[in-house]
């Protein structure tokens, strides 16, 4: 319970953070296209409003959920989807790689991008973002070397970056794809 409180608490303070200061997203991370790795920065979408989630991909319920709304959202934007690239980022290095992170995507939206790098990496999209997460065993925190078994604990939200990469707004979890696309679409340039 003591684990649970910190992470609302900490959950609650990044969100604060959000709206009293975004620093333009930065990021290099690895994606799979067809079986071939490369690396990618934030620069790799030129020109793209980027739509970032985090999580992982033996997340039993609040990822999928995510990623469902990731694609629910895409639907919805109509022909403007086409300004727009989501990016589900692994907070897990630790089991996912590159490749079962583009499979696990592709089950949601053909347009979704799954992103994965290494700690480090990880811990600086993540500062970037001002998203949290964790790692617990028996409600017990955990860190790097990581036991075989633990599991993860991050925040939730959703996030648009315009072209220029600099923050336009935060979604919550559960505001749900119509929600969301209907406050995306006043921010998306008329085509």
């Amino acid at each position: 319970m003591k684990l649970i409180s910190s992470f609302i608490l900490t959950t609650s303070l990044a969100f604060s953070a959000i709206n009293a200061y975004a620093a333009p997203l930065t990021f290099t991370l690895s994606e799979s296209k067809q079986g071939t790795t490369t690396q990618v920065t934030e620069e790799s979408y030129k020109d793209q409003y980027l739509f970032v989630a985090i999580g992982y991909t033996s997340c039993p319920e609040i990822c999928p959920t995510t990623a469902l709304d990731m694609a629910g959202v895409m639907h919805r934007l109509g022909n403007k989807a086409e300004l727009v690239t989501p990016l589900f980022i692994s907070i897990d290095p630790n089991r996912d790689t590159a490749d079962n992170l583009a499979q696990y995507v592709q089950y949601f939206h053909p347009k979704l991008v799954g992103l994965v790098g290494n700690e480090e990496q990880t811990k600086a999209v993540a500062k970037s973002l001002r998203a949290t997460y964790g790692y617990s065993r028996d409600g017990k925190p955990v860190y790097a070397p990581l036991p075989e078994l633990y599991e993860v604990f991050h925040s939730t939200y959703l996030y648009l970056y315009g072209p220029d990469r600099e923050l336009i707004d935060v979604y919550g979890y559960g505001d749900g794809s119509e929600k969301i696309a209907k406050a995306m679409l006043k921010e998306l340039p008329a085509k």
